[in-house]
């Protein structure tokens, strides 16, 4: 399951996803309302896609090899699922779903338990007391932007780069086309097959 884990959080609110995009919508469009949780939405993709590039700037190709502290790694000791979870979290407010939004803090939380808590284990294994220190002075998944610190220079991995600059065009997508979900879902002739807020 550990080598699944991206899949955990597309099994678990896809289907929820899909129920919400089956509802009537709680928030009218073209609204006030509607306008701030848009925004909001914005604003967390945007974290999103600004934490995973930070992240494979300093991460990228030596993930297993080196103890990233540095950088975004020194803000939390995981930037990539933080940024993860910033793009989920920004699906449910562009759908405006109160629902989704519960789903995605509660799956975040089981998925902090579970998968983040199980790759710690096997990093306190690889780097022992080094990861040890770390895991004391970083928290765990939260930013703590007074922690941060960062090299003079960094060498990137361009490959990697390259590899999250096209997850990051394809995510583009999906911001659009949740937005344009919420919009058919406030037509009338639109399938509203069951309620939930």
């Amino acid at each position: 399951m550990f080598r699944h884990r991206g899949w955990v959080g597309v099994v678990c609110l896809v289907p929820i996803a899909i129920c919400v995009i089956l509802t009537k919508p709680l928030v009218e469009e073209e609204t006030v309302l509607d306008f701030i949780l848009e925004s909001i939405g914005w604003v967390l993709f945007i974290v999103y896609a600004v934490f995973r590039i930070w992240a494979t700037l300093f991460v990228g190709g030596r993930k297993d090899a080196v103890l990233q502290t540095e950088g975004p790694y020194s803000i939390t000791r995981n930037p990539l699922y933080f940024g993860s979870f910033c793009f989920a979290l920004s699906i449910a407010f562009f759908l405006d779903s109160v629902m989704l939004i519960a789903v995605t803090l509660l799956g975040t939380i089981v998925y902090v338990g579970w998968i983040v808590r199980a790759e710690e284990r096997l990093l306190e294994e690889r780097f022992g007391g080094d990861f040890l220190r770390y895991k004391q002075e970083t928290p765990m998944f939260i930013p703590r932007l007074s922690s941060y610190r960062s090299p003079e220079s960094l060498e990137v991995n361009l490959k990697a780069i390259k590899t999250e600059l096209k997850r990051l065009l394809f995510a583009c997508v999906v911001p659009l086309t949740a937005d344009s979900l919420a919009h058919l879902r406030s037509l009338p002739h639109w399938p509203h097959w069951f309620w939930l807020p």
